[in-house]
C-alpha cells in the first residue's frame, strides 16, 4: 500500500523552505477556539488566567481542545505557562509580549464581525434559498 501523500507544509519543511508567515499565522489563530482564548486573556487585566477560568470564559470548549490550543500558543511563543508547586497544583497562562501584540488585530476582527455579521448571515440564507 502507498503511504498517504505529504501535505504541502510538510513538503516545504523537508525541502528546507520557510513556511509562508501569513499561512503559518492564520493556521494558528483561524480556528474555532483560538480567537476566543486570546480574547479571554486580553480582556483580563493581568492577562493571566488559570485553566478553569479560561474554560469558563471561552465557553463550550473541551479540556482536550483547550489544552491542545494552549500548547500550540506556548510552542509559538504567544502564551507562557507557569506551573506552581502547590497542592492542589496551580497552572497559569499569560500572554507574552508577542501574544499581546494580537490585541489590536483580534479587536479589529471582532469589530468587523459585529458590524458585518448580520449581512453575512443574510447572504448565506439567501444563497441557501437559491440552491
Amino acid at each position: 500500500m502507498n503511504a498517504a501523500p505529504k501535505r504541502k507544509q510538510d513538503e516545504h519543511a523537508s525541502e528546507g523552505k520557510t513556511p509562508c508567515p501569513a499561512q503559518l499565522t492564520l493556521s494558528l489563530i483561524a480556528n474555532k477556539w483560538s480567537l476566543g482564548i486570546i480574547h479571554a486573556l486580553v480582556i483580563t487585566p493581568s492577562n493571566t488566567l488559570r485553566f478553569g477560568e479560561l474554560m469558563r470564559l471561552v465557553g463550550k470548549i473541551t479540556q482536550r481542545e483547550l489544552t491542545k490550543q494552549l500548547r500550540e500558543f506556548e510552542k509559538s511563543g504567544l502564551v507562557m505557562r507557569t506551573s506552581y508547586p502547590e497542592v492542589p497544583p496551580r497552572v497559569e497562562y499569560r500572554l507574552t509580549k508577542l501574544g499581546l501584540s494580537l490585541e489590536g488585530p483580534v479587536e479589529a476582527l471582532n469589530d468587523w464581525a459585529a458590524e458585518h455579521g448580520r449581512a453575512i448571515i443574510k447572504n448565506r440564507e439567501k444563497y441557501s434559498e437559491q440552491e
